[in-house]
């Protein structure tokens, strides 16, 4: 089959897989949709070789990060000043109860602490993979397992349970916003551009998710609001996001470190009714929804979170907000963190 056919017609089913999704009122379904059909595509239609590329993915990030940053105004600035405790309070929480349970699942499956830590880090599955390529003593089949499962795992059970333990009410698909007026949608091109590219100079992470988030942003607290993208547009967006995701899964690799899979994903489990505590109090003490709080505070994926606040109604920038912040430190603080406690704890042992 001709590569190029075989991904028109992925992109189809996962379409239609969505469109289902959608009906039942199921929170981000067209990523959901991508996922389902690309995981499914790997296990039962794998002599086919489809594949959906990175470039496909980083374009869509594009227009998902204009999505996202157009949620972020002068208001949502302001209100965000007065969170500071609340975004690192429950980010040092969730980063700290992730590295515990990566620590228990190295003790009862024997493996190397370190793989197990950087493979279950909350959001820092592209640092992850960079650490692996920079350190040969990370098993990269732990570290690639484990970050692919949490968010799998994340990203699936999440949606679910703010609809079912909740109540949070699927308001549309995701794909818009209410049009708040504004600067036209096709700005969405500059920006994200001029977005991606700034964020590449100064290597921040996923810089075609995180530039555009960040200079739409930014533009409309300085400049006015921006029209959100056209459904059009974003669902095409979201299931190239999806597709690329459930690409990811590996079973030979799964196979390998199979001792791991049912832990990963009991401590994915865990770390989610951490999250719901964390977020019951901080939702509490700051005066919003429980639902916008347990989204902020989820160890997922900042664009499928925001998305899914996007669905619901909820209040975006807020988790956006979170999000950012606990990404941001996850990629610039915890690989350091990690590097300097393993090698002075290696070499207590050697002594």
């Amino acid at each position: 089959m001709n590569i190029w056919l075989g991904r028109v017609i992925l992109i189809v089913i996962a379409g239609c897989v969505g469109a289902i999704l959608a009906k039942f009122h199921i929170p981000i379904p067209f990523i959901l949709g991508g996922m389902l059909t690309a995981m499914c595509s790997k296990i039962f239609f794998a002599k086919y070789g489809i594949t959906w590329t990175k470039p496909l993915r980083e374009v869509a990030l594009l227009v998902a990060g204009y999505g996202i940053g157009s949620s972020f105004d002068i208001t949502a600035w302001n209100y965000l000043l007065g969170q500071t405790t609340g975004v690192l309070g429950s980010t040092v929480l969730s980063i700290g109860a992730c590295m515990i349970l990566a620590m228990i699942i190295a003790k009862l499956t024997k493996t190397d602490m370190q793989s197990c830590c950087i493979g279950f880090l909350p959001g820092g599955m592209t640092v992850a993979m960079l650490m692996c390529d920079d350190d040969d003593s990370l098993d990269p089949n732990v570290v690639m397992v484990m970050q692919i499962l949490r968010l799998f795992a994340v990203v699936i059970f999440v949606p679910f349970l703010v609809v079912y333990l909740l109540d949070a009410q699927v308001t549309s698909t995701g794909l818009t916003m209410a049009n708040k007026g504004g600067y036209h949608w096709l700005i969405f091109i500059p920006l994200s551009l001029a977005g991606a590219f700034i964020g590449e100079k100064v290597n921040l992470p996923t810089p075609r998710l995180l530039g555009p988030v960040l200079a739409t942003a930014i533009f409309s607290i300085t400049c006015g609001t921006v029209q959100p993208v056209h459904a059009l547009i974003m669902a095409p967006a979201q299931l190239s996001i999806g597709l690329f995701m459930g690409m990811m899964m590996d079973p030979v690799r799964i196979a390998k470190i199979k001792n791991i899979f049912v832990l990963t994903i009991v401590a994915s489990v865990v770390i989610l009714w951490v999250t719901y505590i964390i977020a019951r109090y901080f939702s509490s003490w700051y005066e919003f929804s429980l639902v916008t709080g347990f989204l902020a505070m989820a160890p997922g994926g900042i664009a499928e979170m925001a998305l899914a606040g996007m669905s619901m109604g909820e209040d975006v920038s807020i988790i956006l907000s979170y999000q950012l912040i606990r990404l941001i430190i996850m990629n610039a603080v915890m690989p350091a963190f990690l590097v300097w406690y393993f090698k002075r704890k290696n070499k207590k042992i050697q002594a």
